[in-house]
């Protein structure tokens, strides 16, 4: 696995429709360093910036200004396809993150070979099949036994399962999460949950996590983040955020911000 990534952001900014009467400022001079082998999880109302910040990092959204560090090395130019590379990412809606109508082995071949040099041969190397089958396993979803099935034909959880191996196989040296068990009931949310935290443990993988959700904040990752109107309002490391329950949280969030809003329902989806 590759090493694990700082990025420094220094006085980030995201306006959109500038100059003009609908100009709105999503990200407000954020600066954050995230160490290697962090995994952030980041929460805040709609509209705080969340999502933001992440679309930022990936390269998906340009920067206004600031920058962008990444391992020494300045990325804030660097287009979307580039930084993909070595930024993963898994996104809300779990038919996002693959091809509909490829097969579950393609799929897995397009992810393993993200970023290397690719040249004329079989769709699916036989030298990364055993291994495809060996991660698909992990899953226990008996994936590994369907590898010419259209992903189509698969659950929302296993697509978001697959979606999440696909963005880690090929080593990435950060992960970005979006919401990725937000679209799932309950049950199934909760394991892809504990194969997130299993991935990036065991990878010890720099990542990113946004989420609505207090309880799952709270459970993962070893630093939580709270932002509001396009600012960081609050950072607390694993230590802090150990002795605090969903209500503290709120209680925090309406003393940090300054405010006390109407919001509590979508903190606490």
């Amino acid at each position: 696995m590759s090493a694990a990534a700082e990025l420094v952001i220094q006085d980030l900014r995201k306006v959109f429709f500038p100059r003009t009467v609908n100009e709105v400022m999503a990200l407000k001079d954020v600066s954050l360093r995230v160490a290697p082998g962090d995994f952030i999880t980041i929460i805040g109302s709609n509209g705080s910036g969340k999502s933001t910040l992440l679309n930022t990092i990936a390269g998906t959204l340009p920067a206004t200004s600031g920058t962008l560090i990444l391992d020494g090395q300045d990325i804030t130019k660097l287009s979307e396809h580039r930084r993909a590379k070595f930024i993963g990412r898994v996104f809300q809606d779990p038919r996002a993150g693959t091809a509909p109508s490829m097969s579950i082995q393609e799929n897995m071949a397009m992810a393993y070979l993200r970023g290397r040099r690719r040249g004329l041969g079989p769709g699916v190397p036989r030298r990364i099949k055993s291994r495809m089958r060996e991660r698909l396993a992990e899953l226990d979803m008996g994936l590994e036994d369907r590898l010419t099935s259209q992903v189509n034909k698969l659950s929302g959880g296993q697509r978001q399962a697959m979606s999440l191996l696909m963005a880690t196989v090929a080593e990435p040296r950060m992960l970005l999460l979006d919401e990725h068990t937000a679209a799932l009931d309950p049950k199934v949310a909760a394991t892809i949950m504990e194969l997130t935290g299993k991935i990036v443990n065991d990878s010890h993988m720099t990542t990113m996590m946004v989420t609505h959700n207090m309880e799952i904040a709270l459970q993962w990752g070893n630093r939580l983040i709270m932002m509001h109107a396009g600012r960081i309002i609050l950072d607390l490391a694993k230590e802090q955020k150990a002795l605090l329950t969903v209500p503290d949280l709120v209680n925090k969030f309406h003393e940090a911000s300054g405010e006390t809003l109407a919001i509590d329902s979508m903190l606490l989806e």
